[in-house]
């Protein structure tokens, strides 16, 4: 579209809205004025149909005053003509009155000639002797003339206006006349006034017209005659013009009569839409003139002048730095010309200047070029959208190719084409440099691994080429994919030794435990006491190395579940306040209601870990155990007032075996594994720990917990009926499962040395099969996780008690730490031990097990049995 066609554009539209404006006003002086006739109409009905009511109204009084003479009381047919004879004169002769007995026989009328005549079958007369009033009835043509009238009628009743009707009188208005006195009142040009009947027959009308009386009007009237209330409606009349029509219907008014006023639409809007019409002209006149004024004024002043800027413009475009436009018509336009002008000498300075920039440039990119092209490293350069422009001779001579954008990526080994163009699709939107692994394929044919670095090239603050280069890393990258698997698989078979690694350590702990009351005072049990200690601190490395080893194999998977934080704490308190108490500290445990979401068993390793380490390097003071709300998660702390950690050490406290000021590996100050630990599965539960420490000065261990998407109360446990104690004295039974020959004979001695009677057996069959034939009720199983046959421990338990007691108390002791003996342990309730365990750990745990079940106070079942171990 061009600028003058715009401008004409604008100047129509400028004027559309003054146009429409004016259309709009005559439109409603037009609404306005049809309202008018509507309301004019409205006004002449309101004139005429009182005349229409003034004139019913006086035929009924006169009919009334008949019907009270005593000649019609007495229905006296030579007195009732004698009176109509001397006061006919008196009548308008439009008017005829008909006196009739109840049978309809006429005794007297105002044309003696009728006397004797029937009128019973006339519609009035049978209304009104049937309703008792005055009626107003239908189109009827007079009998002895023929001629059109509209009927009343009133019965006559003798003495009491609540008797039987004795006769009617009537009245004939000739319809002639009344269109004649209608026709006499005043009414507007082509104006019509309508009267009709109830059944829609034409009675009069004005103007008057041949054959118009007696018809019936059309079925469109019917809806005004029908109508509730007076009112007005355009609709065509009966003499074929369209009109506006005001009217009463036959319930208003006078009843059975309907009357009509219509004007001429047409003709009493003529003069509005005349002006109407004038106006439009007026407005196209001059909506045409303003624009042909616009277009002359713009095609002199801004048409010409513009063409004459572009010509200028294209002379440019085309080569001609010469091209001038000068000064043109108009202030305006000449100051654009000179504008234009200073600007093209200025655009032919910088272009000269660009050119020998652009030379230079030209020399610098061949220069970049040749050093790349001879680079001895396969190198290339990239456009600045990241399209490949070229690569070097090395690259080439590598792939034995020319590659171009469209096979760059056939150079890649195909499961790496993904992942290198998402790396290079997020740096090229962002202008950041990138590298990353890639295998290229050689000339032969076979793929060797590359490192490949790309930067970007910044010119006048815009990237004008990237720059890359690809440096073979295959034998760095086999040798560390051998040292990785190695590690793997060293981590593979450490978790997969666990169990039996574990076998032989817990048989050893328990019969060196069986071997203490046959040793009496002296070096004997100096020496078993030597023993057993250096037996737990053998125990603690193993399950330290073991866990390690499992986490880092990866076959540790977290069971997510929702429980409230104080399940937890509980439980760390009912471990640990014993430790911290027999030490002499402070001990406090913050009550927590908060629900949080974790791995309930590895979140509890977690805290036991940093619970034990603090209690350890604490000699005065206390440890406490606090939570804080933060944001989305929980902050479960430990802070102790212990030695500190110093700052320049607080980033290597969780390597493995690393200890503080302690160089000469004493084990009674721990093995340095817990720690390593807890790094490991604070990255396996996304679960951050933060350290706060300064020498001398305690620290704070915090881990950060998610919260529960709902802060929900715990679910109550089934609250189960504790068995009837056994009586004072009597020989406790232990059921003990376990298909390890060496462990389970272990275990039966250390029970017997503790008074148990002892049924062992190797599998849950051989355990249930001895109980039938004992018949006495156990007071604790011990069974093992993993039995032979892929029969597990938890079916043993399940099994006992449902035969005796659904109370006895269960505990699992495994030497398998994976997630299903922790998950069958929650479900059922059963106590979980990781071999190997200590004679003082499992003493610790018989004894819960039976108080709480005895409701008896906690009690060594043992001598020397110690308080439960970390593993618990």
């Amino acid at each position: 579209m061009s600028f003058l066609t715009r401008l004409l554009l604008l100047v129509f539209l400028a004027l559309v809205p003054v146009c429409a404006l004016e259309v709009w006003n005559q439109i409603d002086l037009r609404r306005q004025r049809s309202e008018e006739i509507h309301e004019h109409a409205r006004q002449l009905l309101s004139l005429l149909g009182g005349e229409q009511q003034r004139l019913v109204e006086g035929v009924r009084q006169m009919l009334e005053l008949l019907a009270e003479t005593s000649a019609a009381q007495a229905l006296d047919a030579s007195a009732c003509q004698a009176l109509l004879t001397r006061t006919g004169a008196r009548i308008a002769d439009y008017l005829s009155i008909n006196l009739a007995g109840t049978d309809g026989v006429i005794l007297c009328s105002t044309n003696a000639a009728l006397a004797g005549r029937t009128i019973a079958d006339r519609m009035h007369v049978r209304a009104a002797l049937e309703s008792g009033g005055f009626t107003v009835g239908e189109f009827i043509r007079q009998r002895h003339n023929g001629k059109p009238a509209m009927p009343f009628g009133l019965p006559i009743r003798r003495n009491s206006a609540d008797g039987p009707p004795i006769g009617v009188v009537t009245a004939l208005i000739d319809l002639g006349w009344l269109e004649r006195y209608l026709s006499e009142h005043p009414l507007p040009d082509n104006a019509s006034l309508l009267v009709a009947d109830s059944n829609g027959t034409v009675l009069a009308h004005v103007p008057a017209s041949s054959g118009l009386v007696g018809s019936t009007l059309p079925q469109r009237f019917r809806p005004l005659l029908d109508a509730d209330a007076v009112g007005t409606a355009r609709l065509l009349g009966i003499d074929g013009i369209e009109r506006v029509f005001a009217y009463v219907p036959l319930s208003a008014g006078v009843r059975h009569i309907f009357v009509a006023i219509g004007i001429d639409h047409d003709a009493a809007m003529r003069g509005i839409d005349d002006a109407l019409w004038r106006s439009l002209i007026w407005i196209a006149a001059t909506l045409m003139l303003g624009l042909l004024a616009a277009y002359l004024i713009a095609k002199r002043h801004i048409h010409l002048p513009v063409t004459a800027l572009i010509a200028a413009t294209e002379r440019w475009r085309s080569g001609d730095r010469s091209a001038r436009v000068g000064a043109v018509d108009g202030p305006e336009m000449s100051r654009l010309g000179l504008s234009f002008d200073a600007l093209a000498e200025d655009l032919d300075r910088q272009m000269q200047a660009n050119e020998a920039a652009s030379a230079a440039l030209r020399a610098s990119e061949e220069r970049l070029r040749a050093l790349v092209e001879n680079a001895p490293h396969m190198m290339w350069v990239n456009h600045p959208d990241g399209t490949l422009e070229f690569v070097n001779a090395a690259f080439r001579a590598y792939t034995g190719r020319m590659t171009t954008e469209a096979n760059r990526m056939e150079d890649l080994h195909p499961d790496d084409v993904g992942h290198v163009q998402a790396i290079r699709a997020r740096a090229i939107a962002v202008g950041a440099p990138h590298e990353y692994e890639l295998r290229l394929r050689r000339a032969d044919g076979a793929y060797r691994w590359h490192l490949s670095r790309t930067h970007p090239i910044h010119q006048g603050g815009r990237i004008v080429a990237w720059y890359g280069g690809a440096v073979d890393i295959h034998d760095i990258h086999r040798a560390r994919d051998a040292a990785e698997e190695a590690g793997r698989s060293k981590s593979r078979f450490l978790a997969a030794a666990s169990h039996d690694l574990r076998q032989p350590m817990q048989s050893i702990l328990l019969f060196a435990e069986v071997l203490r009351p046959h040793l009496t005072d002296g070096p004997g049990l100096d020496a078993l006491g030597r023993l057993q200690h250096g037996l737990e601190i053998l125990k603690g490395l193993l399950d330290g190395l073991l866990d390690i080893s499992r986490l880092d194999a990866g076959i540790v998977a977290p069971q997510l579940e929702e429980f409230r934080a104080s399940d937890l704490l509980r439980s760390l308190d009912d471990a640990y306040a014993p430790l911290a108490q027999e030490k002499g500290l402070d001990w406090r445990v913050v009550p927590c209601q908060t629900t949080i979401r974790s791995d309930r068993v590895l979140l509890g390793r977690m805290l036991r870990n940093l619970v034990e380490n603090a209690i350890r390097y604490t000699d005065r003071g206390g440890v406490t155990v606090e939570c804080t709300l933060q944001a989305d998660h929980l902050l479960i702390g430990v802070r102790d007032s212990g030695c500190g950690i110093p700052a320049d050490q607080i980033h290597r406290i969780f390597e493995e075996l690393y200890q503080i000021e302690n160089p000469e590996r004493d084990r009674n100050q721990g093995l340095g594994l817990g720690l390593a630990i807890v790094r490991r599965l604070s990255d396996l539960l996304d679960h951050p720990v933060t350290v706060h420490s300064q020498s001398g000065q305690g620290s704070l261990f915090s881990i950060a917990v998610p919260l529960a998407t709902e802060d929900r109360a715990a679910e109550p446990q089934p609250a189960e009926a504790a068995p009837a104690p056994p009586e004072r004295g009597e020989t406790r039974l232990a059921v003990v499962v376990d298909d390890d020959p060496i462990v389970l004979a272990g275990m039966e001695s250390i029970l017997h040395a503790w008074k148990f009677d002892v049924i062992a057996a190797d599998s849950t069959d051989h355990a249930v099969e001895s109980l039938e034939r004992d018949g006495r009720r156990p007071d604790i199983l011990i069974v093992d996780y993993r039995l032979r046959d892929k029969r597990i421990g938890t079916e043993a338990i399940l099994r006992i008690r449902a035969m005796h007691d659904p109370a006895i108390p269960g505990l699992i002791v495994t030497g398998e730490i994976g997630t299903e003996p922790q998950n069958d342990a929650l479900r059922y309730g059963f106590h979980l031990l990781h071999k190997p365990v200590t004679p003082r750990t499992l003493a610790a745990a018989l004894s819960r097990h039976l108080a709480g079940s005895d409701g008896e106070d906690r009690t060594a079942v043992a001598d020397g049995a110690g308080r439960p171990s970390a593993d618990l």
